[in-house]
């Protein structure tokens, strides 16, 4: 056997630790246990998740001067998830569940994108935190409702400006042929006034039906198993760091008051 004089730190570190070792282990279970009872009192937290897909549409070709519906960013639909009207609709459904700030919302409702190289389709998961499993669940299908209304309120707008665009320029055309009746450019005017009545039509009947591009990937169902609290692995992490605490404070003795001490 060595002597102490030619043992390692490393090598009095072990015999240390081997004398302390089941002090350590009982410190560690004991901590263990009552982790594991503080964590299994907390109240349980559940996660429900919604995807959506925003996908380019299919481009027909037509002669309609009409507004093109590009895609928007990813990051515009992670803010505009937390924009004004988004919220405002949830608090409407789900009144005096969400928090008034902002930060504590995003805690409780998080947005995330996936987005595959060389695609132009991003899916965006929704994922709403709650003590009800019911109500996590309902809120993560209302706020991607909210979102698809939010994206088909912008595209209807960018419809109504194109129609008042349209009525101006009809307008103008009324107030040209009401101004002399005998043009010779009269033919071409009212020819230009039912060409610009049919895109308003056409232009009006869009407003009404168009819709965004997000769609319905999977709506989110009730869970079964809360995320939090996880009183195992909370028990494994408090016993693990208990043995590793007393690794280190053993260590530290060593190196301040020798084998000896």
């Amino acid at each position: 056997m060595r002597s102490m004089t030619s043992m390692t730190d490393f090598d009095r570190l072990l015999l240390s630790f081997s004398r302390y070792m089941w002090a350590l282990l009982g410190l560690s279970v004991g901590i263990a246990i009552l982790a594991y009872f503080l964590v299994t009192a907390q109240p349980r937290v559940y996660e429900a998740t919604t995807r959506l897909l925003s996908a380019n549409p299919v481009e027909l070709s037509s002669s309609l001067n009409t507004p093109q519906l590009r895609p928007l960013a990813a990051a515009a639909y992670r803010e505009a998830a937390y924009s004004t009207l988004v919220v405002e609709e949830m608090h409407r459904r789900f009144p005096g569940v969400l928090p008034k700030e902002v930060t504590k919302i995003r805690e409780k409702m998080r947005i995330r994108s996936i987005e595959t190289v060389g695609s132009t389709s991003i899916v965006f998961v929704l994922s709403v935190r709650d003590k009800d499993p019911r109500q996590a669940a309902a809120m993560a299908n209302a706020w991607g409702e909210a979102l698809q209304a939010w994206e088909t309120a912008l595209v209807r707008e960018n419809f109504r400006r194109a129609s008042a665009s349209l009525e101006s320029r009809l307008r103008w055309v009324d107030n040209q042929l009401s101004q002399a009746s005998n043009r010779t450019d009269l033919a071409g005017l009212r020819e230009l006034r039912a060409t610009i009545e049919r895109d308003l039509g056409i232009v009006r009947s869009l407003e009404n039906s168009a819709s965004g591009q997000l769609s319905m990937l999977s709506k989110a169902e009730v869970p079964t198993d809360a995320i939090w609290p996880r009183p195992l692995l909370t028990a494994g992490i408090a016993a693990v760091t208990i043995l590793l605490l007393g690794f280190v404070l053993l260590a530290v003795r060593d190196r301040l008051f020798g084998p000896q001490g």
